[in-house]
């Protein structure tokens, strides 16, 4: 019986912190206030998230225990604000939360830090940019550039990429057209009206497709020279 209530209180807790719209009453009665305070601040939210989950049980007529929830928040703060973790954050070029007590913070900037400087290298930016993804204006001044001049690279390759592609996609639907007039024109059905205005419609596509595949080519032929440090 321990067992399944406690199956349904962390049920309600991950419903809770996922951010549920549909937290029940029941779901309200079931949380342990303390440890959904833990696993916010393991996962690095700020105490602010407090008021969304106290504002779905008020709803029901249910007060949050604040008090608890701090408490806990306090906890899960350990184990997120450590060098370690800020390293992860920072090497993932993720921008820097605020939520560290003092006395943890110094640790969790070093290794932000640290990480920081592993992600905006001009690699780490080219990737980016190679992928097509936003830049991310998280750099501190002294790596910016170089971060900045991997990921121009990177965008002029996914850029140029896209054109490649949008050209060749342009080719096979003039193709899907063509098939379509040729075996309009041999219809049984067509008068020679129909059949001369078909002639010309062929006549265009064939231009059209000799001019992208011409523009092709030359994109082909002219793909930017990038080098990365």
């Amino acid at each position: 019986m321990k067992n399944f209530i406690y199956v349904i209180a962390t049920m309600a807790m991950l419903l809770m912190v996922a951010g549920c719209a549909s937290v029940s009453k029941e779901d309200c009665l079931l949380t342990d206030w303390y440890e959904l305070g833990r696993m916010d601040g393991r996962q690095g939210q700020p105490r602010t998230v407090f008021q969304g989950r106290a504002k779905a049980c008020l709803e029901h007529g249910i007060s949050a225990d604040r008090q608890a929830y701090y408490n806990g928040h306090d906890e899960g703060l350990k184990y997120y604000c450590t060098e370690d973790k800020g390293f992860e954050l920072g090497q993932q070029g993720l921008p820097y939360k605020s939520v560290c007590p003092l006395q943890l913070e110094p640790d969790f900037r070093a290794g932000y830090n640290k990480g920081m400087q592993f992600f905006c290298s001009e690699q780490k930016g080219f990737e980016l940019g190679r992928q097509g993804q936003a830049y991310r204006n998280v750099c501190p001044p002294e790596f910016a550039p170089d971060f900045r001049a991997g990921y121009d690279k990177g965008r002029e390759l996914y850029q140029y990429d896209a054109k490649i592609a949008a050209l060749q996609k342009q080719l096979k639907n003039i193709e899907r057209k063509i098939n379509k007039k040729e075996k309009d024109l041999y219809a049984e059905n067509m008068s020679d009206e129909q059949r001369s205005q078909i002639r010309l419609e062929l006549k265009n596509l064939d231009l059209e497709y000799r001019d992208v595949s011409r523009d092709l080519k030359y994109m082909e032929n002219n793909a930017p020279a990038v080098q990365v440090d």
